[in-house]
């Protein structure tokens, strides 16, 4: 139970966290291209997806907002018959206020405790949804190659030049170390 701390928990209530791997398995099941992105809206406590322009224009109003990528998470969502789902968690933080970063609702979810916020996004490209390899500047969006990067740059360029502005080293967990953890849903 999280006491009805306004620092930690801005809408000063209780909350009860509870691990409920169905939106998971929702999320890591369907290939709709508006679903490549999923969040928790603190305030109606409900999950929603994103597409990438969606995606795009909300991190830019993070950044905007006084919040920045910290931490990149692999997590990789098995289904059932052997399907797998490669995922990262992607972990902004507001750092001017710890009264802005709250036990984050879908890092739980995902198997990770973080006072933040985060999204959970697919590791497909972001133009035609194939698997896709993280961008080399901004670590946060997914691009088949350099034909579809150059095709969703003009949609990628705003937040990419905000993450790369923020001057953090942003961390992707396990980068070089191995094995990516791994978050199994029970179908």
């Amino acid at each position: 139970m999280i006491p009805p701390n306004p620092e930690l928990n801005p809408l000063g209530q209780e909350r009860t966290l509870k691990r409920n791997t169905s939106v998971l398995h929702e999320f890591a099941g369907t290939n709709d291209p508006n679903c490549l992105v999923l969040y928790h809206h603190l305030r109606d406590r409900e999950f929603d997806a994103y597409n990438p322009s969606e995606y795009h224009a909300q991190m830019c109003h993070y950044y905007k907002n006084g919040f920045s990528v910290v931490e990149i998470v692999p997590r990789i969502l098995k289904m059932g018959k052997g399907e797998e789902v490669a995922c990262s968690l992607v972990c902004l933080r507001n750092e001017k206020s710890d009264g802005e970063n709250s036990l984050c609702e879908l890092a739980f979810q995902a198997q990770r405790q973080f006072l933040g916020i985060s999204m959970l996004v697919k590791n497909r490209c972001f133009v035609c949804g194939k698997d896709g390899k993280r961008c080399g500047s901004c670590k946060v969006a997914f691009f088949c190659g350099p034909d579809c990067q150059r095709a969703g740059w003009e949609v990628h360029k705003v937040m990419c030049k905000k993450v790369k502005k923020a001057k953090k080293d942003v961390k992707v967990e396990g980068e070089g170390e191995g094995e990516e953890e791994v978050v199994t849903i029970d179908c």
